[in-house]
């Protein structure tokens, strides 16, 4: 198997393949590299090997007649497709991991993604029920509400009357809310993918920490470390929603537990007693690893959060957020700006102060483009362009709508004094700042829909609806679901989000569950 490239790997010429598979996502870019795998190898060559195309999930237009324009779709067998749709990453989180998804709505004008996430709604649906009301805020919840409801008429000849199993479908469009991503999550899973990337449940880590002064002597290189972060590892899975500054004492106070888990052996009397210890012994020796690896890591973010920049950029993060004054910072930026820090860092505290003051005043605008494309290259203006269409840098209107602010005030955005050890509060995910997506969920999940929210709808983007699917006679007699909420995030999510919500789950005073679904679960790529 190999990551496709420009080229047709070496080995499949060398060893004679028979046949070679591309497995992608039907995006352009990637017909283009496709193009250039092609044509990397001689017409001769070409004749031997059968080459095919598995769109994931579905095959598009526009990439067919790609290929056509490139005169290469004789080149293939067969094109087909593989119909996936939500992965389960973890008991309550499921993802259709398409990255490109709010790239695509934002800048793009394509609502393919939009599509896999109602196909994915439709099979959920077969499964468990239909969903008796529907919430949603932003124009793509409004787009997949029309798409599963035109589903529904389509097949309705073949709907099997099914008990509803989850009683809310919440929808919510990224750009609803676009600081909670630009951020820094400060919770321990959220610093990992901050600092290290988390890709399909796994990091990789620098391997030194986890090897000790033997091992490390005994090899010539050190490779990195490689390690599953999934709800599986018992300490994980309580960690990682974590406040990291809660992080150190969690895990001293599970160091002691296993330390005295081991010590009940010098206390066994007897032949049962033994035989007791006996058979805990995996479990213990499965967490202490489990604790070994964790230390680690929580050593490697101390390390690179324990220094003055980070510091410095989560100071600047906090008074935006908090909405005062915002011009107050402007200094600090052209100061990153001028020292070339890393344009995602600058980009993020500069799109941050936009939406904070409901855009950027003209001359404070052009002033930092200006400063960026000098300093960065002027092949920053299509980046420029991009934030533009996502709606993350614009100019500020004579009359500010003064949006974020009522926001901010309304719904408790910004928590001072938050408790992040003993947290009572979702704003400790961010130390301070609880994320407005979640708040919005809490509010609809309590007070009946949208019913509350009318003034608070007014100043977010797009329509906000609140539909209830009408059932089957069969169904009408069923009993309804248990509160449980499917909450979809249209564009991506944070696990800073995703850890508010289990949080939510378990301080509702309305007992409420919730599963997350997102079209793809991370923190950089959306803020890149």
């Amino acid at each position: 198997m190999f990551e496709l490239q420009e080229y047709i790997p070496a080995e499949v010429i060398e060893n004679k393949w028979q046949s070679v598979i591309m497995l992608i996502r039907p995006n352009l870019p990637m017909i283009d590299m496709i193009n250039k795998a092609i044509r990397s190898v001689s017409v001769a060559q070409r004749d031997k090997i059968d080459f095919h195309i598995i769109f994931v999930s579905r095959k598009s237009t526009m990439c067919t007649q790609r290929l056509e324009k490139y005169s290469i779709i004789g080149e293939f067998k067969n094109i087909l497709e593989l119909e996936l749709d939500l992965i389960p990453f973890d008991h309550d989180l499921l993802t259709l991991e398409y990255p490109l998804g709010f790239k695509e709505m934002c800048t793009e004008l394509d609502d393919s993604c939009l599509y896999q996430v109602s196909r994915s709604l439709m099979s959920l649906q077969s499964y468990f029920g239909f969903f008796p009301n529907i919430i949603g805020i932003g124009p793509s919840a409004a787009k997949v509400n029309k798409m599963i409801q035109r589903m529904r008429k389509e097949g309705a000849a073949h709907e099997k009357p099914l008990t509803p199993r989850i009683e809310n479908l919440v929808l919510i469009d990224r750009r609803v809310d676009l600081i909670t991503p630009l951020s820094t999550q400060l919770t321990y899973e959220g610093l990992i993918d901050e600092l290290f990337g988390i890709k399909n449940n796994a990091a990789t880590f620098p391997g030194k920490p986890f090897l000790s002064e033997e091992e490390q002597a005994q090899q010539e290189e050190i490779k990195p470390k490689q390690i599953l972060l999934t709800s599986n590892d018992t300490i994980y899975n309580v960690a990682r929603d974590l406040n990291f500054n809660a992080l150190g004492p969690f895990l001293g106070k599970k160091a002691k537990q296993i330390s005295a888990a081991y010590n009940e052996k010098n206390d066994a009397k007897s032949l049962q007693q033994l035989k007791q210890f006996v058979s805990k012994l995996p479990h213990m020796q499965a967490e202490r690893k489990s604790l070994e690896i964790q230390t680690a890591i929580a050593g490697l973010v101390k390390n690179k959060i324990d220094n003055r920049d980070f510091r410095h950029t989560l100071g600047i993060e906090q008074v935006l957020r908090e909405g005062i004054e915002v011009d107050r910072v402007n200094e600090d930026i052209e100061e990153m700006i001028y020292k070339q820090e890393p344009l995602k860092k600058v980009l993020r505290l500069l799109c941050i102060q936009c939406i904070a003051a409901d855009g950027l005043k003209p001359k404070v605008l052009e002033f930092y483009k200006h400063e960026i494309l000098q300093s960065y290259g002027y092949h920053h203006l299509i980046t420029f362009d991009s934030l533009e269409k996502c709606g993350l840098l614009y100019m500020q209107e004579k009359t500010p709508k003064k949006s974020y602010p009522i926001l901010r005030s309304t719904l408790n955005l910004t928590v001072s004094n938050v408790n992040e050890r003993e947290p009572n509060d979702i704003a400790y995910v961010h130390s301070g700042y609880a994320p407005l997506t979640v708040r919005l969920v809490n509010w609809m999940t309590q007070r009946s829909g949208l019913k509350y929210l009318a003034d608070m709808v007014k100043h977010l983007p797009g329509p906000a609806f609140n539909d209830t699917q009408k059932l089957s006679t069969t169904q009408d007699r069923l009993e309804h679901s248990d509160n449980h909420t499917l909450v979809y995030f249209l564009g991506g999510c944070t696990y800073a989000e995703v850890a508010a919500l289990r949080f939510l789950a378990q301080h509702h005073p309305n007992n409420a569950t919730f599963t997350i679904a997102t079209t793809k679960t991370y923190q950089r790529q959306l803020s890149t």
